[in-house]
C-alpha cells in the first residue's frame, strides 16, 4: 500500500486512466496498489464519493489524496475541451430550495458558509505535489447533482457562483479530506462544454489521456 491515493469516480475513468486494472464483478470501491500510489474507484456522485472515500481514508490511512476525472467547462472560462485543470474551490451548486415562484435559493443564504469548500481547508499543502501538477491552470468549481444540460441554466450557474468547471464529487473530496485532516487535490480535465447536453461531442478519451499525461504520469 503507498501513502497517495489517486481516486476517480467511475470504473470507465478508471479503465481509460489505468487500463491495466481489471475490475470483474464491478464491485466499488476498487483499489489497486501501483508502485507511486494506489488508485481506487470511489463511485459518481457527492454521495458515493464521500462514504467510499471515507472509509478508504480511515482504514488505509492515506496521507494525501488526489482526486482525479473529467468536467464540464462552462463557456466563456477561458478553457477548451483537453484542458487539464486544478480545481481550488468548490461550492455545492443544486442545494437550496425551490420558492414558490419559482426561484431558487441556495443553501449559503440560508446558512452562513454552508456548501462551500476550498483546498486550503485540507491543510498545509507546501511541497506536496510534485511542481508540473502545481503549474497547471487553476479554476472554481462547482459541484452538482444534476448537470447542465441547457445555455440557460448554464449561464446561471457561472454567473451565480463565478464557476469555471462543474464535476459531481469535487466538494466531497474537499469535505472528507478537511474531516480526516489530510491534505486533498482535485485535478480534471475538460471533456465537454456544459451548457446544451450533447454527448455526441464529449471527448472522454481525449480527456482522460491528457489527464493521464499531466498528471498521472508526473506523481
Amino acid at each position: 500500500m503507498n501513502s497517495v491515493l489517486v481516486a476517480v469516480p467511475s470504473t470507465r475513468e478508471m479503465s481509460l486512466l489505468h487500463p491495466q486494472s481489471v475490475n470483474p464483478d464491478g464491485r466499488i470501491p476498487f483499489v489497486v496498489e501501483c508502485e507511486r500510489y494506489d488508485i481506487a474507484v470511489c463511485g459518481v456522485g457527492m454521495l458515493d464519493f464521500a462514504v467510499n472515500l471515507s472509509g478508504l481514508i480511515a482504514s488505509r490511512k492515506y496521507a494525501c489524496v488526489l482526486q482525479v476525472g473529467i468536467c464540464g467547462a462552462y463557456p466563456g472560462r477561458g478553457l477548451a475541451v483537453g484542458d487539464v485543470v486544478r480545481v481550488r474551490s468548490e461550492v455545492v451548486g443544486d442545494m437550496g430550495a425551490q420558492e414558490a415562484d419559482g426561484t431558487f435559493t441556495h443553501w449559503s443564504n440560508m446558512v452562513e458558509n454552508a456548501a462551500r469548500y476550498a483546498e486550503n481547508d485540507c491543510g498545509e499543502n507546501a511541497g506536496i505535489l510534485p511542481e508540473p501538477l502545481c503549474r497547471l491552470k487553476s479554476v472554481a468549481g462547482l459541484t452538482v447533482n444534476c448537470c447542465t444540460g441547457t445555455a440557460s441554466l448554464s449561464l446561471d450557474r457561472q454567473a451565480r457562483f463565478g464557476a469555471d468547471v462543474e464535476s459531481m464529487e469535487g466538494a466531497a473530496l474537499f469535505a472528507v479530506c478537511k474531516r480526516f485532516g489530510v491534505p486533498g487535490f482535485e485535478f480534471r480535465a475538460v471533456s465537454n462544454v456544459a451548457a446544451d447536453r450533447d454527448p455526441a461531442s464529449w471527448k472522454v478519451g481525449e480527456a482522460l489521456a491528457a489527464l493521464k499525461r499531466e498528471v498521472l504520469d508526473k506523481l
